[in-house]
């Protein structure tokens, strides 16, 4: 393929760009496509979220693909994506932010705050009781870098909380349940599930009408990591039934959220713009700028992102 100089779509945000370049060299901004030509046999590393697809493959010298974000499945749509590393962002400062959106939640549901503004919006003074922190049962699905820390946070704070995994591991303290024998398990003794698997063809509806239907009456749901994990029709079913109490969804199968969506005029849910966490440049600028180092070096970049499991 020979090399060609034309405007393509950003690959990286300038803000990014900005907070790499004096981390890593005076010509990043050069190297990093920010909107202006680049000749596309320059480009080494590319710094990436939700590109069309195939776009990556107009680059004959990419070495690696740096995502500019927690997950990587719109990479999965793409037939020809080339094959060199492809890198997760783990930026403590959106694990920090998505962990305390959780928190905000569950302290949301266990102290009756989505009862209170109904009740205030009828003029209804009226107290409810609530368990003891200890008692009151958070469980969360997936235990990656983010479900880790909001695990770990949510035990700190005083919740008692479980997790479900497909393969088992090594926990600190929390109680673990693995493995398609053990999800009725771990979802029929929860007050609040928090979502946290990646989307995957395997994850993809996962959440449906069936393993939904595990969790207690009353139960909350919140969603952090990809919309299409949950069956949105299966949730509003359980919703208008009252099997489940309400949901606090940051994600969508669809985004933007279609105005026309149920999801928005729903009493029991609660709807945040994918804006759980924020990548921000100078924090997501040092893990960008240590994986360029690494490949420089003829390291291994890290975390990476495997194509065969989808996260």
């Amino acid at each position: 393929m020979t090399s060609r100089s034309i405007p393509r779509r950003p690959l990286i945000n300038a803000s990014l760009a900005e907070a790499v370049s004096p981390l890593e060299s005076t010509n990043t901004r050069d190297r990093f496509n920010t909107g202006s030509a680049v000749p596309f046999a320059a480009l080494n590393p590319a710094a990436v979220w939700d590109i069309p697809a195939e776009e990556l493959a107009c680059y004959p010298n990419l070495k690696a693909i740096l995502i500019l974000g927690a997950g990587g499945d719109f990479l999965l749509k793409d037939a020809r994506l080339p094959k060199v590393p492809i890198v997760r962002l783990v930026d403590e400062t959106v694990v920090q932010d998505m962990t305390q959106y959780c928190l905000y939640w569950v302290t949301h549901y266990y102290r009756h705050f989505d009862s209170y503004a109904r009740q205030q919006r009828g003029h209804q003074w009226q107290r409810k009781e609530y368990p003891p922190m200890s008692d009151y049962r958070v469980g969360v699905l997936g235990l990656g870098a983010i479900g880790s820390q909001v695990a770990l946070s949510l035990t700190d704070a005083g919740y008692t909380v479980s997790a479900w995994v497909l393969t088992a591991r090594e926990t600190d303290g929390l109680t673990l349940f693995c493995g398609a024998d053990e999800f009725s398990a771990f979802m029929s003794n929860l007050d609040i599930l928090i979502n946290v698997l990646p989307l995957t063809p395997d994850t993809n509806a996962f959440l449906n009408v069936e393993r939904l239907s595990h969790l207690p009456r009353g139960a909350k749901v919140i969603n952090i990591s990809r919309g299409a994990v949950i069956d949105e029709q299966a949730l509003k079913t359980l919703l208008d039934t009252e099997h489940l109490g309400g949901a606090a969804l940051d994600v969508f199968a669809k985004e933007p959220l279609p105005p026309q969506s149920w999801m928005w005029q729903h009493p029991k849910v609660n709807v945040t713009p994918h804006s759980s966490g924020q990548t921000f440049a100078r924090s997501a600028a040092k893990s960008l700028v240590k994986n360029i180092h690494r490949l420089k070096r003829g390291e291994a970049p890290f975390p990476l992102f495997d194509r065969k499991s989808g996260y």
